[in-house]
């Protein structure tokens, strides 16, 4: 079973301000829940994505396989970066 994901911030510009580029955020198999500090718009962007990953999927067009990139969902967003560890 895989236990975590991490999403973290790799470009862009938070339209709240909320977040910056570094912004690291963890996602647990048994709490999968919005992570303190990482706004809902962000988290509705990911959470389909850290769905896969916690279920053992992969992203089949990436070059790793457990790892892709997702732009937030406000226009000129944050791209947050999604990763199985």
């Amino acid at each position: 079973m895989i236990s975590k994901v991490l999403v973290k911030v790799v470009g862009g510009k938070c339209q709240g301000g909320q977040h910056k580029k570094g912004d690291t955020f963890e996602i647990d198999y048994e709490n999968p829940m919005t992570p303190q500090g990482m706004c809902f718009g962000a988290f509705g962007a990911v959470f389909p994505y850290i769905n896969i990953l916690l279920g053992n999927g992969e992203f089949r067009w990436e070059k790793t396989k457990t790892k892709t990139r997702i732009p937030c969902a406000d226009p000129k967003g944050i791209i947050l970066e999604i990763e199985r560890v």
